[in-house]
């Protein structure tokens, strides 16, 4: 569920501010990865490992570190390969965090761990 609401929630917001990747500001800006054909702002990377981290660090606590690691790994690489900015990275993940968030409190409440 968090990843799917990840998908809906970062596709909306680069399709609402349709900002522009690194790259097509500054044509000097290669990248070794290719160009992804979609905005820039936020970073699917980022929401994802985000929603994801959340959502395994409520299931798994004993590994929360590790996920956060994770997380901030996945997210910085879009910045080395040069396809996204930071703010689209910490906005990525802080927005990745609250649809986590959503999940765990929406478990929490569902009954199942009765």
């Amino acid at each position: 569920m968090a990843m799917h609401d990840a998908a809906v929630g970062c596709w909306d917001t680069k399709f609402a501010y349709f900002n522009p990747r690194p790259s097509q500001l500054d044509p000097e800006i290669r990248t070794v990865i290719g160009l992804p054909n979609f905005p820039s702002y936020t970073s699917g990377h980022s929401t994802f490992s985000a929603a994801a981290a959340t959502v395994l660090s409520y299931l798994f606590p004993n590994n929360a570190a590790y996920f956060e690691e994770q997380k901030d790994e996945a997210s910085i690489s879009r910045l080395y390969g040069g396809i996204h900015y930071r703010a689209d990275i910490e906005m990525g993940k802080e927005h990745g965090t609250r649809i986590g968030g959503y999940t765990v409190r929406f478990a929490r409440l569902d009954g199942a761990n009765r």
